[in-house]
């Protein structure tokens, strides 16, 4: 194989768990939604203005759906790494994009890791929330919520890291559509504001604002759905040409 050959390693059967694997990603959105808005009523957000007070209010009034929530919540987390490998098989595909194939797998496994430990923090909060002075719970669940927001930055070089490899295709047939490389970029864009949130209490910008939180989830979920699509239909066609020999 020379050089500036692409590199076509997977057999039938691999792709065909890629195919199973990147549907994880929707999954964790799917779980996510369970876990965040029905079981622990964590979204909507509680304002970062909330007094000390009402936090062990919204503790005590669900307790169990708290520690259920962010148990299923944290489930919901670990799917990402299956999902970045099935990523990482495509981009592996694209001459040049070794490097970056890697670099949004770290970032993916870090992504998984980062959202598990602000999960873990409320979970510890809502284990021995009668046991403990008002303002260690405020400051506990104050913890989770900014290190949930402010781990965009791994999640940041992901994006930029799928959207160079794709754009840096040049073969006749590429792997990717340029337009889903763009699309890394929009979002990488679009999740800055989530980063920012340890400066705001209140406003568009606040962990429950519109800027703040909703447009980087909804922006979040589009970029899954947009790249299982794709990779699942590409996937397909790999598979199927693979068979024809």
């Amino acid at each position: 194989m020379s050089a500036t050959t692409p590199r076509h390693p997977d057999s039938p059967t691999e792709m065909r768990v890629q195919r199973v694997l990147i549907w994880s990603g929707v999954g964790m959105i799917v779980v996510w939604l369970a876990a965040f808005v029905f079981v622990a009523g964590f979204i909507p957000p509680s304002p970062p203005s909330s007094t000390a007070d009402a936090i062990v209010r919204l503790y005590n009034s669900n307790t169990v759906g708290i520690k259920l929530g962010m148990v299923i919540a944290m489930f919901g987390s670990a799917l990402l790494v299956p999902f970045g490998v099935a990523v990482s098989g495509q981009l592996k595909r694209i001459d040049g994009a070794r490097a970056l194939a890697d670099v949004q797998m770290v970032s993916c496994a870090l992504l998984s890791l980062e959202f598990i430990t602000p999960i873990g923090v409320w979970m510890a909060t809502s284990f021995r929330v009668g046991g403990r002075s008002a303002e260690v719970t405020e400051a506990m669940h104050d913890l989770g919520w900014i290190l949930f927001m402010t781990v965009i930055w791994s999640l940041f070089v992901q994006l930029i890291a799928i959207g160079a490899a794709i754009l840096i295709d040049r073969g006749a047939a590429p792997v990717l559509p340029r337009w889903l490389g763009y699309l890394n970029f929009w979002v990488a864009l679009l999740i800055i504001p989530a980063g920012t949130v340890l400066f705001f209490k209140s406003g568009p910008l606040a962990w429950n604002g519109v800027v703040g939180i909703y447009i980087p989830i909804a922006v979040f979920a589009i970029w899954f759905a947009s790249m299982t699509t794709v990779i699942h239909k590409k996937l397909t066609r790999q598979i199927a040409e693979a068979e024809a020999g």
